[in-house]
């Protein structure tokens, strides 16, 4: 890393903006982005089951201290009880509810609040240059003692005219083998678990929308003509319309207090779906087990057409 001039913070400035596309939402809960100033992880999470996921990024190889700082966290932040965990989650802007009630609204599961970090149950994840093998033979040992650490790897190039290229593929808990799909067709989540206005103002302005970050740099990867599914949890998809490709950036909610938080596009050709496609029927379509949890995933061309051809031949939409 020193060889390309970018240092640790440089290299968490990246990993913060591009989360949209490397933390997967539809796994893990986000409890926390860390900030300069206090002693804490980079980021942490809680997964379906309650588990806690603590990550840290190490820029600087081969740096005995590259291990010794997770080991720090694990006892920091290993007995950490659901207030806790309630606490971190409620600090984030877009939060209205507690860390139980959206961990029930995502995962479809509703665990006590003593479930939330069983012990000795974290999942420690080292976010390490891939030429950095004596923090990864650490992580070898680490695990075979017992201890849930795992790496995260990525491998920096340099390219033409000075450019450095960053490698880093997206953290999975399980294989999502559908997340990097891009063939012009898109399922959008209505946001309605958590608040029920970004749901009705989708639906009554005719917008795919997504919120603070990292979800709202999603809709940047919209181009013209996409076609875009809205999808209500629990319902299915509730309309669809073809992206204008004009990306807004907007107050959340119109509170001028998160400016730039909401980002959208309008949808044209907007049709309303009654009554809704179901999971299961996308599913059974597309003959594909999507994962519906994500704030937004790519369809394959195939899948997407046979969705609208689904909706048009059993009367869901017209056209």
């Amino acid at each position: 890393m020193q060889t390309f001039g970018l240092d640790e913070r440089g290299l968490q400035d990246i990993l913060f903006k591009t989360l949209d596309r490397l933390f997967p939402d539809d796994e893990l809960i986000l409890l926390m982005q860390s900030r300069r100033g206090p002693e804490e992880p980079d980021l942490m999470a809680i997964d379906k089951k309650g588990r806690l996921f603590i990550f840290e990024l190490k820029a600087w190889e081969s740096r005995p201290s590259n291990l010794l700082q997770v080991l720090r966290y694990a006892q920091l932040y290993g007995p950490s009880k659901y207030t806790d965990l309630d606490d971190w989650y409620k600090k984030a802007p877009d939060s209205s509810q507690s860390l139980k009630v959206a961990h029930a609204a995502k995962f479809g599961t509703d665990i006590a609040e003593e479930a939330f970090n069983p012990h000795k149950e974290q999942v420690f994840v080292v976010i390490t240059n891939g030429l950095d093998y004596k923090t990864r033979e650490a992580i070898q040992y680490w695990r075979s003692c017992g201890l849930d650490v795992r790496p995260w790897i990525y491998r920096v190039y340099e390219g033409n005219s000075n450019e450095i290229l960053l490698e880093i593929s997206a953290f999975r808990v399980d294989d999502n083998p559908y997340e990097d799909i891009a063939e012009g067709y898109y399922i959008l989540n209505t946001n309605i678990s958590n608040h029920q206005a970004d749901h009705d103002d989708m639906l009554t302005n005719h917008k795919a929308a997504a919120y603070f970050d990292p979800p709202k740099y999603k809709i940047e990867r919209l181009a013209k003509g996409d076609v875009v599914y809205l999808y209500q949890s629990g319902k299915g998809i509730v309309a669809v319309g073809k992206a204008d490709g004009k990306l807004v950036k907007a107050p959340y909610q119109g509170n001028p207090a998160y400016p730039d938080e909401e980002y959208y596009m309008k949808l044209l050709d907007f049709r309303k779906v009654d009554p809704p496609m179901t999971a299961a029927d996308v599913k059974r379509v597309t003959a594909k087990n999507y994962f519906f949890m994500q704030t937004m995933f790519g369809l394959d061309a195939t899948g997407g057409k046979d969705i609208r051809k689904f909706m048009v031949d059993n009367g869901r939409i017209t056209g």
